[in-house]
């Protein structure tokens, strides 16, 4: 069943504590892993895993800790939980553009993240893969507000005998943003208005969860791409 779902669900949008652990954290298989892996006991360790559904966690960066070697932030989720992300790309050539792009208010969309515990003993997410990472330039708040409306305007879609209404000023409405197509508007002067208020930040979102809307979340049949770092 494609369509994407609702961003507080927490089945494929879960919350650090209730990530998978990865690979190198345990011995043996969690069974709290099962919603998401699953284990093939006849297979090496590390070659034993198969993702069973996509998820995606959220991550608000709330500090930069300024690691020399490599982009580590300190996050925060939906339940006010904090721990570490840290990026681990082989090709370090990308690390700068991680740094421009990842500012303290804004979100990673962390495809198919597991827990990992550091050398330290702390314990956060490891991002190895350059297409597993989007960031978005709004906090939670923001994020999940648009996550909303998105999902009313997908389901609402205008007809005859329901046409648009100006996302401003809900009067009739037939001209739509270019960039996400879900904002529709009467006049210049109302689509102006939105984009200060709040469309500037919703626009991006909403081009974001149009990529995710086409996919089962359901069902892992291939790699959801992210599109920053690749």
């Amino acid at each position: 069943m494609s369509g994407l779902p609702d961003l507080g669900n927490q089945f494929f949008f879960p919350r650090f504590s209730s990530l998978p652990l990865d690979a190198g954290f345990i011995t043996f298989y969690d069974d709290s892993d099962d919603d998401f892996i699953e284990f093939d006991k006849s297979k090496p360790r590390f070659r034993n895993r198969s993702y069973r559904k996509h998820w995606c966690t959220f991550a608000e960066i709330i500090q930069d800790n300024q690691w020399p070697v490599r982009p580590v932030y300190k996050v925060k989720d939906l339940s006010g939980r904090q721990y570490l992300v840290s990026f681990y790309f082989d090709d370090q050539s990308l690390f700068p553009d991680v740094m421009k792009k990842c500012k303290v208010g804004s979100t990673l969309c962390i495809m198919y993240a597991e827990r990992h515990e550091f050398m330290d003993g702390n314990e956060g997410v490891k991002i190895s893969q350059p297409d597993a990472v989007k960031v978005l330039p709004v906090n939670l708040k923001d994020l999940m507000a648009a996550g909303h409306v998105f999902r009313a305007r997908i389901k609402n879609v205008p007809s005859s005998t329901t046409p648009a209404l100006c996302s401003n000023c809900n009067k009739p409405a037939e001209q739509r943003c270019s960039a996400c197509t879900l904002s529709v508007y009467c006049s210049k002067e109302c689509q102006s208005q939105d984009w200060a208020k709040k469309h500037k930040k919703e626009c991006v979102v909403f081009k974001q969860l149009k990529l995710w809307d086409v996919f089962d979340w359901h069902k892992y049949d291939l790699f959801i791409f992210g599109v920053d770092f690749v």
